[in-house]
């Protein structure tokens, strides 16, 4: 029996090592991507990496991503901002970034949290689950924030190579980086200004609702005012900023009020400065837009140099 099992272990173990060094391979190319994902692996590197270094973050979701220019934020405030916006998910997944954020060496003075009415939801599935897939490997971290979501099992984190499977377009991703196939980078300190006519989504939605209702899940909420409640033990400067969003896309949400009104009383209740766009004029002219909820690049840029001046208001320290 004893003979048997070392055989056994050594016949597994160059399979082991073979494994262990295509998933190395593959990770570490996949890593470089800017594209793939919609460039989400751009700000996840830049995190694990600790290149973000920012006195500035912006938080949110896709909203951030797309409708505030950090460079812009940075270079006009005389400071490094660094957008960490995530498209499709709430805050649960944004709260992560948050943390891996304070492990930088330079860490935040002042965050810009994005808030729109999906903020404190939370999705079931991970979205775009292939943007975890080079940092996964022996990660207890990831593991734990991803593990209630549908998406990934636990073994995955652990056994090499296995989480590829099925996941071909990734992995061609992998193999085309390091072959020095196209990688350009799309986003310019987290942020991407997107040009992209008007899509007809909110047209099509209408078509199948009258309105839509947002559900609040408890227990982002709760995690919601911890991470108020630890930048402010950490003297961190919150702002909360609700960008322009279509006019018609407002009306289309059953509860809107409500949810913000929960922010409001966040603000009030920690002295937070709260920025809220939804009146504003970009918000009634579809040509900045994309769709319902997101701007293109000439409103995110119009968006972002007026934002800029209303923060200059603020007494921040940076």
């Amino acid at each position: 029996m004893k003979r048997f099992l070392i055989k056994f272990v050594l016949f597994l173990l160059p399979i082991g090592l073979l494994a262990y060094g295509l998933d190395v391979f593959i990770s570490s190319n996949l890593r470089k991507s800017t594209g793939f994902t919609k460039g989400e692996m751009t700000v996840w590197s830049d995190l694990y990496d600790k290149k973000v270094n920012s006195e500035i973050l912006v938080m949110g979701s896709s909203r951030a991503w797309v409708h505030l220019d950090a460079k812009m934020i940075g270079d006009s405030l005389h400071t490094s901002a660094y957008n960490l916006g995530m498209d499709g998910h709430n805050f649960w997944m944004q709260d992560f970034r948050f943390q891996l954020a304070m492990q930088q060496p330079v860490k935040p003075k002042v965050v810009i949290q994005s808030i729109d009415v999906f903020t404190l939801a939370r999705r079931k599935d991970l979205f775009y689950s292939e943007q975890f897939l080079p940092y996964m490997l022996g990660n207890d971290s990831l593991q734990k924030v991803t593990q209630n979501f549908i998406g990934y099992e636990n073994y995955d984190f652990h056994i090499p190579l296995i989480r590829y499977y099925g996941k071909g377009k990734a992995m061609l991703e992998a193999f085309k980086i390091a072959l020095g196939g196209k990688n350009e980078p799309t986003r310019i300190r987290g942020y991407q200004g997107q040009l992209i006519p008007w899509t007809n989504e909110l047209e099509e939605a209408k078509k199948r609702m009258n309105h839509f209702t947002v559900e609040m899940e408890p227990q982002t909420v709760a995690l919601f005012e911890r991470y108020i409640q630890f930048c402010k033990a950490s003297g961190i400067q919150l702002v909360f900023v609700y960008s322009p969003e279509y006019i018609e896309g407002q009306q289309f949400i059953a509860n809107r009020k409500q949810m913000i009104d929960v922010y409001r009383k966040f603000a009030q209740k920690y002295s937070i400065p709260f920025f809220d766009y939804s009146t504003d004029p970009i918000s009634y002219d579809r040509n900045y837009f994309y769709n319902a909820l997101h701007m293109n690049k000439f409103g995110a840029e119009k968006f972002t140099a007026e934002f800029i001046q209303d923060l200059r208001t603020l007494d921040l320290k940076y």
